[in-house]
């Protein structure tokens, strides 16, 4: 005799989308913990792909045209104190894009007169021209400019710049002179040009003595 349908226990089918569920709930475990005793899945990311270039910030056409700075060498007469000692005086020059300041040292017992207008500057073109100190402006550049006297034992301070850089739009309308070296991105090509004052003194009885410096461009670099 069958045995008695009424009496066997109840199956109990789950809804498709409760096994679904399951399903899939298997799955993750499976990836997380490695199923079959084989190897651990490692679940480490991979690497991300290379990021594309950044566009460039807002501020570089800036930074390209202003900002540049220069490293120089003194290399006439050589030497790394950017200073020139004689028995009558002792100058040192510091050389930046507005020119070339210098101070000056009376070591005589007479006073010392510097000729201004038998100075000269050779510029980083190899151009030589008359040299101005400051004071001098577009509508004085021209003149005669008067010797400066410098005392036994005192130091005298000041600027000096060929006088082509007056010859400028900006100093006819008293903006003052051109640089002498620009400071945006054209710097770069000034690397290992040379420029310099030649300093007129007239010492004891006239006699005139001309200081040669010069400098090289050695290195230029972005300040921002």
């Amino acid at each position: 005799m069958s045995p008695d349908r009424s009496r066997r226990s109840p199956v109990f089918r789950a809804p498709r989308p409760f096994l679904g569920l399951v399903l899939a709930t298997g799955l993750v475990v499976c990836a997380l913990t490695g199923c079959g005793g084989g190897a651990a899945v490692d679940t480490a990311p991979s690497a991300a792909p290379p990021a594309a270039p950044a566009a460039p910030p807002a501020s570089s056409a800036a930074q390209l045209a202003s900002g540049w700075r220069y490293r120089f060498n003194m290399i006439a007469p050589a030497n790394d104190n950017f200073a020139i000692t004689t028995r009558e005086l002792y100058l040192y020059f510091r050389p930046d894009t507005s020119g070339v300041h210098f101070q000056l040292e009376n070591r005589l017992g007479v006073p010392l007169k510097i000729l201004w207008d038998e100075s000269t500057f050779l510029d980083i073109y190899g151009r030589s021209y008359k040299a101005v100190h400051r004071g001098v402006t577009y509508a004085t550049r021209e003149l005669p400019q008067e010797a400066t006297y410098v005392q036994p034992g005192a130091r005298y301070s000041d600027l000096l710049i060929p006088v082509e850089l007056l010859n400028d739009p900006g100093a006819a309308v008293g903006q003052g002179a051109r640089l002498l070296l620009p400071t945006d991105l054209s710097a770069q090509s000034l690397v290992g040009r040379i420029f310099g004052p030649n300093l007129v003194i007239a010492v004891e009885n006239e006699e005139r003595l001309t200081f040669e410096a010069r400098f090289r461009v050695e290195n230029v670099y972005s300040d921002r």
